[in-house]
């Protein structure tokens, strides 16, 4: 009888140890997921204020703003005075137009992040799924025998 214990025992103490095995290789495989997962959210976040920055800076450069009359158009002044209010219109139009494209720019670019994110966030889910499901077979198994 003491050796029908010793057997059960360690048939109890092997299943165990496949569950252990299984849940480690699981949780393995799940962490990876995640941590794939954050490097490439943080990469594409990095990408994405590159991005912005560029975009901004692009913009910057284009804005013209209108300053006071130059030396050398005083004689237009003097032959249209409103010419120096018209050129500031005209550059805070201009302006105005640059910042609705950033806009436009700017959702793009985070578009474009977000779609490169969810795919990256849905290929780590079928993968923890799968872990998940390659667990819950394995326990199967184990207990079944």
């Amino acid at each position: 009888m003491a050796t029908n214990n010793s057997c059960q025992f360690q048939g109890v103490q092997g299943k165990v140890m496949e569950a252990v095995s299984a849940f480690a290789q699981a949780n393995e495989r799940v962490v990876g997921e995640l941590i794939d997962l954050s490097s490439t959210a943080a990469r594409e976040g990095l990408r994405a204020i590159v991005e912005l920055q560029a975009a901004a800076m692009e913009t910057a450069r284009g804005i013209q703003v209108p300053g006071i009359p130059r030396p050398e158009s005083i004689e237009d002044l003097r032959r249209d005075p409103f010419v120096w209010y018209r050129n500031g219109f005209q550059a805070l139009a201009d302006s105005a137009q640059r910042a609705a494209k950033l806009a436009e720019t700017n959702v793009q670019i985070v578009t474009r992040n977000m779609e490169r994110l969810q795919a990256t966030a849905d290929h780590a889910a079928r993968e923890i799924e799968q872990a998940a499901s390659g667990y819950v077979s394995r326990m199967k198994d184990v207990y079944t025998k």
